[in-house]
């Protein structure tokens, strides 16, 4: 019995490096993409509405990209502790997950359908981020905090 929960503990636990190396890629990509954004959004805009919509835009950007890489290094380090059973790692994984599962609900909430579907990039994007965020979630509620699946 205790060998089959060590197994789900190992596996949970790769999945969460899985999810973390994804996040930092994620992460890199996000940060080498804004100034190709910036390009992009200026071949739409007037000059003077670009210099007032850009600076803001860009600081969101990069600081999302940012805060990613933490959010992906925390998810790895602690699958090891999720794998040993360390409470406190479940709940730093778990609230990474949350963290990252409430992204796409945000966007979802906040962002009207039509301009996901004119965006294709954007919505794969949103479908993606939604996958990682439960594939981090699901198993870490699949063992429980104990290690343990209920």
């Amino acid at each position: 019995m205790d060998s089959r929960h060590a197994g789900r503990r190992a596996l949970v636990s790769r999945f969460l490096i899985i999810e973390g190396a994804l996040l930092v890629v994620v992460a890199a990509i996000h940060l080498a993409m804004t100034a190709e954004l910036g390009s992009i959004v200026a071949r739409f805009m007037t000059p003077k509405a670009f210099a007032f919509v850009w600076p803001p835009y860009a600081l969101d950007h990069v600081v999302v990209g940012i805060l990613l890489f933490p959010i992906g290094l925390t998810t790895i380090i602690c699958a090891a502790g999720v794998r040993d059973c360390d409470v406190r790692m479940w709940w730093i994984a778990l609230v990474n997950a949350l963290a990252i599962l409430s992204m796409p609900i945000a966007l979802a909430l906040m962002i009207d359908v039509k301009y996901f579907l004119e965006a294709p990039a954007f919505l794969i994007a949103a479908i993606v981020i939604s996958l990682v965020g439960l594939s981090m979630l699901w198993p870490l509620l699949w063992i429980g905090r104990s290690g343990r699946a209920p």
